[in-house]
Formats: structure tokens, sequence, C-alpha cells
């Protein structure tokens, strides 16, 4: 997921890390970890100010992190199983997330 800026961007991993890039530089600039150890990640996104990252994981929440404290925020719970995608609407107002359970939640 690009960041808003243009010059970085985040991925989200199932080796239970999410990482930020920046690609004038061409390094790492931020490494972010569950507050669960168990906690691979299956997608991930933006806010629209670049500010969260949110990561769907297969523990089946969410995690956020505020990008510029590198400090885990807390996470979305609801779905039963695994999240296997995840998108934040352009707008901003709202992430769409997918799960193993069958159902699509809408978060506002």
């Amino acid at each position: 997921m690009f960041h808003p800026s243009g010059y970085a961007f985040a991925t989200g991993s199932e080796d239970k890390s999410a990482r930020m890039f920046d690609i004038r530089s061409d390094q790492q600039i931020a490494l972010y970890k569950p507050s669960t150890p168990n906690s691979g990640f299956t997608s991930c996104g933006l806010s629209v100010s670049g500010r969260i990252l949110l990561c769907g994981s297969d523990d089946n929440n969410v995690h956020m992190w505020d990008t510029l404290k590198n400090q885990h925020n807390g996470t979305l719970s609801g779905h039963e199983n695994r999240i296997t995608s995840l998108s934040v609407a352009e707008s901003g107002m709202a992430v769409a997330t997918c799960s193993w359970d069958q159902s699509v939640r809408v978060w506002g």
C-alpha cells in the first residue's frame, strides 16, 4: 500500500510484521509488530493522511499503528476467522474487511 505522499509504502506479512519503506532512500524506515506474537498479517492499508497503518490478521482482528509514533493503537475485533482482505475508502471514512468467516465488515 503506497503512502499518500508517494514516497513510501507499507507491507503486511505472515512473518508477523508490518513494515514501512522509503522509496527515495531505498530503506526500511519502520517495523510494526502486533501486540500478540501469534498474529501474521494478510493485508494492509493506510489512512488518507498516512498516519494510521491498518493490517488484517490471521488472529481475526485488524491491528492499527500510529506511523509517526511507531505505536500500536489497538484492534478492531469482530470477525470469527482469518481476515483475508482490507481496503480503506478513498474518503477515509471507512475500512472494509473480508474474512474466511464468509463475512464482509465495514468499520466507520
